[in-house]
């Protein structure tokens, strides 16, 4: 019995001594990470870094964060921000979001976002270079809104982004949003009636994106890693009466500008094509004649308001058919 009380000891003091060396390190390796934005011009200001956890996490705690990249304009501000991760293995971390707003900026935008319970869990692999493994965002009902309107809100997100293999750069993401809700802001850009629905019924992507390099940690210390092919292997939504469900294979370039093509089948194609038109994809002009088109190909496949047809990118425009959509925006991470 003695022995078993000497061995439960050492382990206990084994432990607890890995745990502060373990704690201090995740301090250090935060502060670093500051100094060293600092150091490049960044903005890294934090009001204090409490250590918790013990024995069986490591927690860092940080109070009064703003973060803000020069390079690509992106800010952040909030009251707290919670690290944390197992005692055994600091590479399975745990990011937590307070439930406070948080104050996110970007060249185009300034936005507050609320979020009940969001965290993001990450799986970094061993090594120097921390690539990401896996991550899962998750959380509860959260909105995204400018001063003076709402931009969307739903009752929970979740996301997921898995790495296929070590050192390439593919990764499958899966979303999904329960009560996706645009806001005021997004339903009067693309001119949606006051008697249109407000909620999505169902809102659901799978699709595998090549990047131009891993993501790792230089993903937040230098420039974002870039889609440079995206295989959608399935989107499907249905908002109100418009039901879309889309598969296909784009690419990007080094600026941003989408090739390729997108296999569309859409329900209720009239209301459909009042929203490409409030949104400015559609000339007036044109309006008859994609009519026509449509009515024909729906025709065509025995339906009146359901189509399939094919949307196609040519370097950043689109088209559908003979009939220009304008320009595509631009996938750029900043």
């Amino acid at each position: 019995m003695g022995k078993l009380v000497g061995i439960l000891v050492i382990v206990a003091v084994f432990w607890c001594g890995w745990w502060a060396l373990a704690s201090a390190g995740m301090q250090r390796g935060i502060s670093k990470w500051l100094d060293v934005r600092r150091s490049l011009g960044w903005q890294a200001d934090v009001g204090g870094i409490e250590k918790q956890g013990f024995p069986l996490r490591l927690h860092a705690q940080l109070n009064d964060v703003a973060i803000a990249d020069p390079n690509t304009g992106v800010a952040a501000r909030m009251n707290q921000l919670d690290i944390s991760a197992p005692t055994y293995w600091p590479g399975y971390v745990t990011v937590a979001l307070p439930e406070t707003p948080i104050t996110l900026v970007t060249p185009d935008l300034r936005a507050t976002l609320s979020a009940k319970s969001a965290a993001a869990d990450l799986r970094l692999r061993p090594g120097r270079a921390l690539q990401l493994q896996s991550l899962g965002l998750s959380g509860g009902a959260w909105s995204l809104d400018t001063a003076t309107d709402n931009i969307v809100a739903a009752d929970t997100v979740d996301l997921t982004m898995a790495q296929q293999a070590t050192n390439t750069p593919v990764y499958a993401l899966k979303l999904n949003a329960d009560n996706l809700v645009p806001g005021s802001l997004a339903r009067s850009f693309i001119g949606l009636s006051n008697d249109w629905p407000a909620v999505f019924d169902l809102f659901t992507a799978d699709l595998m994106v090549t990047f131009d390099r891993v993501w790792n940690r230089r993903a937040l210390e230098q420039h974002r890693p870039q889609p440079r092919a995206i295989d959608l292997r399935r989107a499907h939504f249905t908002w109100g009466d418009i039901e879309i469900l889309a598969t296909g294979d784009l690419t990007v370039d080094e600026v941003g500008l989408i090739s390729g093509a997108l296999s569309v089948k859409a329900e209720n194609w009239p209301a459909l094509l009042d929203m490409v038109e409030s949104a400015g994809y559609l000339p007036p002009n044109m309006r008859p004649q994609a009519e026509q088109m449509l009515k024909g190909l729906a025709q065509m496949a025995g339906k009146t308001t359901g189509l399939d047809l094919t949307l196609s990118f040519q370097e950043g425009r689109m088209s559908m058919g003979f009939i220009p959509l304008g320009r595509a925006p631009r996938v750029i991470l900043r």
